[in-house]
């Protein structure tokens, strides 16, 4: 009698504890979390953490999350925040573990491209990659080998140098950007009124951000300069066309405390291929074509203010000053090496202002792109 007292005692206890904790859980103001809200709320911690570049803690909150409430979106997280932490074999199993929980379309592609950024990590640090953990509970443990054998060593790799998680709000750490700027201004190039000040022109740029954390950059631009007519009459040339071939260097200065609002600093150097409005040479039909038979080598240094906007702040509308220089040119045609019977035996200077537009994309060429946590 005794013992089915004490069976009965211990059934009724648990069938009191166990809808307790399912269901409910204090909350903050004094009412009650069901278990899906209390996954939400660790969810958000989780992403919270990511942003702040903590992924071994936002893993633990996504794990959290699961074990309240098995989505897959909180799967894909932990997989995005245990690749990001070098954990391979863990993040493989997340990202696994996506298919099984009723994933949208959108949440199967983000897993089979982190499963093969995960796989891609793992060929790179020559690692065998092992799946292992099972999500919720946080669990390492691995399948077992052959019997008689140790189950292989955990798949933990390099933490990522980059943090791959989009923040909410959004943030500028882009990979690779295409842009436009028209600028104008004025300066000397060559020899004294051999051409005009003014000087206007266009340029095409790319831009790849180098290190995220630090918003360091390089650029590849080409660029075209056009100066007008000159006043000295001895010289046959007119009118000069700078084509720059160029390479810069770049990081951006987030003002205010938001990434919507940079400062960029930029440092380059290019090849000037030049076109003095009069030379010509008679081809093998005998008609007279231009030709950009006169090179140097020059700089250039810019600040832009750059405003973004968008969902990702991947629009960016910017104003910039700076200074195109130029060497003397160092070859020519072989009557005029120097360039000194087109003015172009004396290098110059020339300052800009102008305006520009530019396109952040956030995804690396033949890579994965970054990931939007859900």
């Amino acid at each position: 009698m005794f013992r089915f007292t004490s069976r009965a005692i211990v059934i009724a206890l648990t069938a009191l504890t166990v809808p307790a904790y399912a269901q409910s859980a204090p909350a903050p103001g004094g009412e009650q979390q069901t278990q899906a809200q209390l996954a939400e709320q660790l969810n958000t911690e989780g992403r919270e953490l990511m942003y702040a570049n903590k992924p071994a803690e936002a893993a633990e909150k996504f794990r959290q999350a699961i074990a309240r409430d098995a989505e897959a979106r909180f799967f894909l997280n932990l997989c995005t925040a245990q690749l990001t932490a070098g954990k391979l074999g863990e993040a493989l199993t997340a990202c696994n573990n996506v298919e099984l929980n009723r994933p949208s379309a959108e949440q199967s592609e983000k897993a089979a491209k982190l499963i093969t950024r995960i796989k891609d990590e793992a060929a790179a640090q020559n690692l065998t990659l092992v799946p292992e953990g099972g999500g919720a509970s946080g669990d390492t443990g691995r399948p077992p080998g052959p019997t008689g054998t140790p189950p292989p060593p955990p798949t933990v790799g390099r933490p990522l140098g980059t943090n791959l998680v989009v923040a909410a709000p959004p943030d500028n750490r882009y990979t690779w950007t295409l842009g436009i700027d028209l600028f104008g201004g004025a300066g000397q190039i060559g020899q004294k009124d051999a051409y005009g000040t003014a000087v206007g022109g266009i340029r095409i740029k790319a831009d790849y951000l180098i290190d995220p954390v630090r918003r360091l950059g390089g650029e590849a631009y080409f660029q075209y300069s056009h100066l007008g007519q000159g006043k000295d009459d001895m010289i046959g040339a007119e009118t000069l066309d700078i084509f720059d071939l160029g390479i810069a260097g770049f990081k951006n200065w987030c003002l205010l405390g938001t990434p919507r609002l940079c400062i960029t600093p930029l440092l380059g150097v290019h090849l000037a291929l030049m076109s003095p409005a009069g030379q010509s040479q008679i081809d093998e039909n005998g008609t007279q074509s231009q030709v950009f038979n006169y090179a140097a080598v020059g700089g250039r240094a810019e600040v832009s203010m750059d405003f973004a906007f968008g969902r990702r702040y991947e629009h960016v509308l910017s104003v910039m000053g700076g200074a195109n220089a130029y060497s003397k040119v160092l070859s020519g045609p072989s009557d005029d090496t120097d360039g000194f019977f087109v003015g172009l035996d004396k290098g110059g200077i020339a300052g800009y202002v102008g305006f520009g537009y530019t396109y952040r994309f956030n995804t690396p060429l033949g890579g994965v792109p970054f990931v939007v946590l859900e």
